[in-house]
């Protein structure tokens, strides 16, 4: 390889670009025989920004010059252009690098490493144009380039770069590249794991969902990555693709595992949908192979062993058992916890922490920190903290920040900390913020959360404001009151039970906007009577639509509101066919799109004369939402936690009007409650005045029985066994 002049070789290193081009304009003149000058004055020239006379320097020997082997000094050039290509970009001088690239790719347009190479350089500046994936037919060359003709590691960062574009030529990208390596599975890692960040962080679920489509293409039978389609398309609500992924899913599934796996898949599609009437057979299914789960931990598939905790979570919406439904879920979660501890290797030395320091290190862990019922409701919490004596960290696990998460949960605590999703991250800085008492307030909603407390990074560990506590045998209080769970619940539950002396949560109201229906235009009477049903489609119980149809039916003159998300063409027709079957006429139902704010959907609250709650999953935030518009509530108590929100919150607000036990009392109510406007008006009433009394609409009160219970907790622990 022909070099550089040795006495150009310091002004290169310190960039004295002029200084290289007077020498060699020097030398060319003094030998203007000498090919490789001309290479290297051009060079210089390009160096120091000089482009013009870079490209004409480079012409003077094809033009002036007697050359026989025209190929060959091309050649010789080109090398000398890859060379100092090479060079610059090990000094990372990359803009210097991408002018020679660009000199290199006008020389040979079609050396795919060079344009890769360009790529990379595009990223480092950038400057990366999607456009140049065609207009460089780098897509095509790839398509046509033998594999060894490329060099891995470069078309692996390429990959690695280009993939962060959500455009479709990146997709085409990608599919050009595992044709070209046929199909490499280190490529195929690399795409999943993209998928899995900008799905993620960046929201981009279908573009991820095409980028492991892809990759099926491979690995068709790959239940990893089948699972993590499913997902992509549940977050798009692209229901259609969801199930033909659940079924693929399914048809591959072998093993016990597997199989609960694809049946949690299954049902948790039927519900999310509001497909209610295809989801006995499932559930029921599910039920029977949860209680066949394999005890050996070993033969979980790695796609499995970081979820598994999710797995029982349907069984809340379809039936009310808990005593039936609790030590299946705790098994299922001590099995969780196991797989936890055998993947992650996080040492925790919490045992040698101070017991008598003081303030007490509070920790709240999710990803619900922000505009979520759980920001909402949990906020109040953080207002009112005694700082003085309890120092209060909240953890952000894969969370966008919003205005809700830096007014409530950072402005407002000792130390806020946002992760991703690097678990031995999480727990070793939870463990370095010497936290005493951990507070999950995700429960079921996400597995990393869930891992987190299996691996126990604090010597106290909650379970508080969730959909339920999940059993992780890591888990060591579950918050509660003397209402939310029956009294012998503790025979059931793997955690303690902790309950606070009034209410398990308290709020000091919530901010309301200017309602956007009325019933003018909505085409209902000035005189009728409206009852509202607002809830998710994971909350459409057919059995308790039919009980609110039968209260439709006996209230003349009534209509109903149906307000949630799921697949409104089926959750409409739901409700439609459970009218029709209890003889209510479809013009009796209005079905309303979703609101544009919070502070808009508590305002249309109070269009309603009385809302019916869901059964045996109630409502919880709507809840309390409800009862701060003043507005009647039927609710029906049942024996899980998550069938007793509406219960002590009603009680907590000193209102009894409305309470069921059965579906009997709950139709009897929602009658009495339709036909009697003084008794709704006396229910609004107490309801205004349980404002001013009430300990539910008592952040401050409820924060010291936070702490008193936070405090007791630690003293347990600090005695001596």
């Amino acid at each position: 390889m022909v070099n550089w002049l040795d006495s150009t070789i310091p002004l290169l290193e310190a960039g004295k670009y002029p200084e290289v081009v007077k020498i060699y304009e020097e030398i060319t003149e003094n030998n203007p025989q000498e090919i490789n000058n001309y290479w290297f004055l051009g060079l210089a020239y390009l160096l120091n920004k000089q482009e013009e006379e870079a490209k004409s320097v480079w012409l003077m020997p094809f033009l002036e010059l007697d050359i026989e082997n025209h190929e060959h000094i091309q050649q010789t050039l080109l090398d000398i252009l890859l060379q100092e290509a090479d060079n610059q970009e090990k000094k990372q001088n990359y803009d210097c690098a991408f002018l020679i690239r660009q000199e290199i790719k006008d020389l040979v347009p079609e050396y795919i490493s060079n344009l890769l190479k360009i790529l990379n350089l595009t990223f480092k500046l950038n400057n990366f144009n999607i456009n140049n994936l065609h207009d460089w037919h780098i897509i095509e060359l790839l398509k046509n380039s033998q594999k060894d003709n490329i060099e891995f590691r470069l078309i692996y960062q390429v990959l690695h770069n280009v993939l962060t574009k959500p455009f479709l030529d990146s997709l085409e990208f990608a599919q050009a590249v595992l044709i070209n390596q046929e199909g490499n599975n280190e490529l195929i890692d690399l795409i999943v794991i993209k998928a899995h960040y900008m799905a993620h962080y960046q929201r981009y679920f279908i573009y991820s969902a095409d980028l492991l489509q892809l990759c099926l293409e491979y690995q068709p039978d790959n239940l990893g990555i089948l699972k993590e389609l499913f997902w992509y398309y549940i977050f798009a609500k692209d229901y259609d693709k969801a199930k033909d992924t659940a079924h693929r899913f399914s048809a591959n599934s072998k093993t016990i595992i597997e199989k609960i796996f694809a049946s949690y898949y299954l049902l948790h599609l039927v519900l999310t949908k509001g497909d209610w009437l295809n989801y006995q057979e499932i559930a029921q299914q599910h039920q029977n192979l949860l209680t066949q789960i394999e005890t050996d931990i070993s033969i979980f598939p790695p796609y499995t062993r970081d979820s598994l905790v999710l797995v029982t979570q349907p069984l809340l919406y379809v039936k009310d058992n808990p005593r039936e439904k609790r030590p299946i879920i705790n098994h299922i979660s001590s099995l969780f916890q196991l797989t936890a501890q055998a993947d992650y290797s996080c040492p925790i030395h919490f045992t040698t922490i101070n017991k008598n320091h003081r303030p007490l290190k509070i920790g709240y862990i999710g990803h619900t920190l922000r505009q979520h019922s759980v920001g909402w409701l949990s906020r109040w919490l953080m207002e009112y903290h005694d700082h003085d004596n309890f120092l209060i960290h909240t953890y952000f696990i894969n969370q966008v920040e919003d205005n809700v998460t830096k007014k409530w949960f950072k402005e407002k605590v000792y130390k806020a900390t946002n992760f991703g999703q690097d678990i031995n991250g999480i727990v070793t800085q939870i463990e370095k913020d010497e936290i005493d008492i951990l507070v999950d307030l995700d429960s079921f909603t996400l597995n990393i959360t869930q891992l987190i407390m299996a691996l126990k990074p604090a010597p106290i560990q909650i379970s508080w404001l969730g959909m339920d506590s999940t059993g992780i045998p890591a888990v060591d209080y579950f918050i509660a009151d003397p209402y939310v769970l029956p009294e012998k619940a503790n025979e059931y539950y793997q955690e303690k039970i902790w309950r606070l002396p009034h209410t398990y949560l308290a709020v000091d109201g919530f901010e309301i906007d200017i309602p956007n229906i009325s019933r003018e235009n909505l085409q209902i009477p000035p005189d009728a009577v409206i009852y509202f049903n607002i809830q998710n489609a994971l909350k459409r119980h057919p059995d308790m639509i039919h009980v609110q149809m039968k209260i439709i039916k006996a209230v003349p003159n009534s209509y109903l509101l149906i307000k949630g998300n799921g697949d409104q063409d089926i959750l409409k027709q739901l409700f439609i066919n459970i009218a029709q079957e209890e003889g209510v006429k479809e013009d009796r139902l209005r079905f309303l799109p979703e609101t544009p704010t919070e502070a808009i959907h508590r305002a249309n609250l109070k269009i309603a004369d009385v809302l019916l709650d869901t059964y045996p999953y109630n409502g919880a935030t709507t809840t309390l939402e409800t009862l701060w518009m003043e507005v009647p509530l039927v609710t029906r108590v049942g024996e899980q936690f998550a069938a007793r929100n509406s219960y002590t919150f009603m009680i907590n607000a000193g209102i009894t009007e409305g309470i069921a036990w059965t579906d009997e009392q709950y139709i009897e109510w929602g009658v009495k409650l339709g036909r009697d406007e003084n008794l709704r008006k006396e229910v609004s009433w107490k309801l205004r005045r349980s404002k001013k009394t009430s300990p539910l609409w008592n952040g401050k009160q409820f924060a010291r029985e936070m702490e008193k219970a936070y405090q007791q907790m630690w003293s347990i622990y600090c005695q001596p066994n």
